[in-house]
């Protein structure tokens, strides 16, 4: 594999992340931010946040085998929520949709909540960094 995840002596122990994705070799690959927009660019489950996040896990997984790659090479996820309070009140049904696509795997990832996201439909977005041997 191309990068290493670490998890540092004298950080708190990560629970669905990883604290450092060292990258030592491989393609670095950049992916946009996946909003839960179908492939005719319609926002998939409007006001429902389990919905949004299926269809943003199966576009960055659509992204990452377009180039060859697999949802395991993510080094780098940036999850953008515009309700935090939605993320925590689905957390085990968001992880069910994520184990399905990157089952126990968990990249360096950052979330953050945002006021608002490009098309104001969609309650988040999910750009990642991977990395392909």
């Amino acid at each position: 594999m191309g990068f290493e995840l670490i998890n540092p002596v004298g950080l708190e122990k990560p629970v669905g992340y990883a604290h450092v994705a060292k990258i030592t070799g491989g393609t670095v690959v950049h992916v946009a931010g996946q909003a839960p927009f179908d492939e005719r660019g319609q926002v998939v489950g409007k006001g429902d946040f389990v919905a949004q996040f299926r269809q943003v896990v199966r576009n960055l997984n659509t992204a990452i085998q377009a180039v060859g790659g697999r949802c395991n090479q993510y080094a780098v996820l940036t999850i953008y929520v515009t309700n935090l309070e939605a993320y925590w009140n689905n957390t085990k049904l968001l992880g069910s949709v994520y184990r399905e696509a990157f089952g126990k795997y968990f990249p360096a990832i950052t979330l953050v909540e945002v006021k608002r996201l490009y098309n104001p439909d969609c309650m988040i977005e999910v750009s990642g960094i991977a990395v392909i041997d």
